[in-house]
């Protein structure tokens, strides 16, 4: 154990009382480092070691117990605390108590995020959103985003602690509503028509979350090169496995394409549905929906078998 580690394990107890509220929310980041150690590895003590977690499993995690987790699953990662690969994290480091108890070892409870702080934290998010596409990124501060969420004075560093943990946290609204982690892809294919009618199910749900985020993805499409690396390398890693994922069911659907043809195909739908971001159409969101999602369809040339009368 080194200088830093011991200091914060020493401080772990005093940490818990005073940056940790009673229902075990974290009030602020301590500006010591020892102390900072001290709380991450509190908070990293709720990832089971050998468990791996995805990275919506690891953000609603830290969503309980503090508004900025993008912050904290940063600083997790910085300590070395957790690590990642493949879109998935894993406790690799702190304290791993052998016989923990509430006797033994302070803890976290775990608890849901207040109401207040939630909508609090979602009326930032939508006031970011609204700015950084009206303005720009760059020509936005964080006192702008604060009047314009109602949130004054350092009281919007409680909930997020820098300007790039707000963008991150709106591409990450994004990105969760289209990349449906959770829909597992096997590798080995079913029928060309199951796996084209698979295939037309994403893309549906892919055109409906896109148009009905419009703004969001004004944003996401011209400011995605301001997000800190780490968070630009995370989130091209979960683009990459959408993709993968489109691509296995249209070579599926398509067995006489080449990898080539495919790869290329997938890309330009893509292209397709995302362009929703870079103009203003008068159509309502299911309506735009419906003829962006009818036109990548058309382009992969996955038309339903017609009916027989």
């Amino acid at each position: 154990m080194d200088d830093l580690q011991r200091a914060a394990a020493q401080q772990s107890e005093a940490v818990l009382r005073r940056f940790f509220d009673a229902d075990g929310r974290l009030k602020n980041l301590p500006a010591k480092q020892s102390r900072q150690l001290a709380v991450f590895d509190l908070i990293a003590q709720r990832f089971v070691p050998g468990v791996r977690y995805t990275e919506p499993e690891v953000n609603r995690e830290l969503m309980q117990i503090y508004d900025d987790y993008v912050s904290l699953r940063r600083g997790l990662v910085d300590f070395g605390l957790l690590d990642r690969a493949d879109g998935e994290y894993w406790r690799s480091g702190g304290t791993v108590p052998l016989d923990p108890g509430p006797a033994e070892k302070p803890s976290i409870p775990a608890t849901a995020p207040s109401a207040r702080g939630a909508a609090r934290r979602e009326a930032i998010l939508a006031a970011a959103a609204q700015l950084f596409a009206d303005r720009g990124y760059a020509a936005v501060g964080m006192d702008d985003i604060g009047a314009a969420a109602g949130v004054t004075g350092p009281a919007i560093y409680r909930h997020f602690g820098a300007k790039a943990s707000v963008l991150t946290a709106v591409f990450d609204r994004v990105i969760d509503a289209v990349a449906y982690d959770r829909v597992e892809v096997s590798s080995a294919p079913v029928t060309p028509e199951q796996d084209a009618a698979r295939l037309r199910e994403l893309i549906v749900k892919y055109a409906e979350a896109v148009c009905g985020r419009r703004r969001l993805m004004a944003v996401f499409v011209r400011e995605v090169h301001h997000l800190p690396a780490e968070d630009r390398a995370a989130l091209d890693e979960r683009q990459r496995v959408l993709v993968r994922k489109w691509r296995t069911l249209l070579g599926h659907a398509h067995p006489d394409w080449d990898v080539e043809r495919v790869r290329t195909a997938v890309h330009g739908a893509f292209g397709m549905l995302n362009v929703v971001g870079t103009f203003d159409s008068p159509l309502p969101d299911d309506e735009l929906a419906r003829q962006m999602s009818g036109l990548a369809i058309n382009a992969l040339q996955l038309h339903a078998p017609a009916q027989v009368a």
